[in-house]
């Protein structure tokens, strides 16, 4: 009975072992029951991630690095080495949320603690394709900056090797330039303040100026309707310009075959022509002139005309003279 007891003991000491350990496991990350989906980024530098790393979203573990892969001889488009191609295995939620512009970057647990990749979602409209890989965010290599460090405080050291009052007359320097700017603005201190108000102003009227536009580029405005008005315009140039080119073109070939044949002494003789016809139109002008006063004179009644051809009785004579000529024609010739 004893044995059985202490079986029985050691049996559910073993599974709750077993089970522990189970449940450490999938908080940990390394099982999951979810179908993990795959992702996978290229890097040009591990970040000491390695395998099994986990893989967080928002700072939760949503999967873990499956595998690590070396390609020694892969370039990016620019000619850049990226020997490091990670499959990620994330949960179906976390990959669904991922759009195209998604990002992933190399962080770790403190300064000196476990290496980790953070997943960032995006913010674009379309998913992402997990056929297309994620262009990772390499993390800062601490060997290239203590390197360029290490140079810089050579270069310095050789400085103050060659010069040892290098540094004092730097911050000699320093000091005088500081001293200096500092002079400088108290003695112009006033004018600072003015320039700085002339300013103010300036951007107070930038403003105005910039809301006017915007109100004048706004439908209804006098800039639109202008833009408008130059649109359409421009439209009925292009509708138009070419059959007045062609009309143009047509009326001086024209010109140019009329005018092939004429020489120098034919323009001098069209020159003489034009100006003899200006002055018999001057003439001819003068003579009209000369009879509107004649015909305004007999109008008025002036002279011996004017007045036979206001006075009644001599027109009423002239009439029956003119009916008596034309019954009796012979009496021009006799009389009786």
């Amino acid at each position: 009975m004893d044995e059985s007891r202490l079986e029985l003991k050691v049996g559910a000491l073993v599974l709750a072992a077993v089970l522990g350990a189970f449940t450490l496991l999938v908080l940990m990350g390394e099982l999951s029951f979810g179908g993990a989906r795959k992702i996978t980024v290229d890097f040009s530098h591990t970040g000491n991630v390695v395998k099994n790393a986990p893989v967080k979203l928002g700072g939760v573990v949503v999967g873990k690095v499956e595998e690590v892969e070396l390609l020694a001889s892969r370039r990016d488009d620019h000619g850049d080495p990226m020997p490091v191609k990670m499959t990620l295995g994330i949960s179906k939620e976390a990959a669904e949320s991922l759009r195209t512009d998604a990002m992933v970057t190399v962080s770790s647990v403190g300064p000196l603690g476990e290496s980790y990749l953070e997943v960032s979602s995006g913010s674009a409209k379309d998913p992402h394709d997990p056929r297309v890989s994620i262009r990772g965010i390499d993390s800062p290599r601490i060997d290239l900056v203590s390197n360029r460090l290490a140079k810089f405080l050579e270069a310095a050291s050789g400085v103050l090797e060659n010069d040892p009052e290098a540094l004092t007359k730097l911050v000699r320097g320093v000091g005088g330039l500081t001293t200096t700017i500092d002079g400088v603005v108290t003695e112009n201190r006033e004018e600072f303040r003015t320039l700085a108000q002339e300013l103010s102003v300036a951007a107070a009227d930038l403003r105005v100026l910039a809301a006017t536009a915007r109100k004048q580029m706004e439908p209804g405005g006098k800039a639109n309707a202008l833009i408008d008005d130059a649109a359409a315009t421009a439209k009925v140039a292009r509708a138009d310009l070419p059959e007045l080119s062609r009309q143009a073109s047509i009326a001086l070939g024209g010109l140019a075959r009329v005018s092939a044949p004429l020489t120098e002494e034919d323009g001098r003789r069209l020159k003489s022509m034009i100006a003899k016809y200006e002055a018999a139109g001057e003439k001819v002008d003068a003579l009209a002139s000369r009879a509107d006063r004649v015909l305004a004179k007999l109008e008025a009644g002036e002279g011996s005309l004017g007045a036979a051809m206001k006075d009644k009785a001599v027109y009423d004579e002239l009439k029956s003279l003119l009916t008596d000529v034309r019954k009796n024609p012979w009496k021009l010739l006799w009389k009786d």
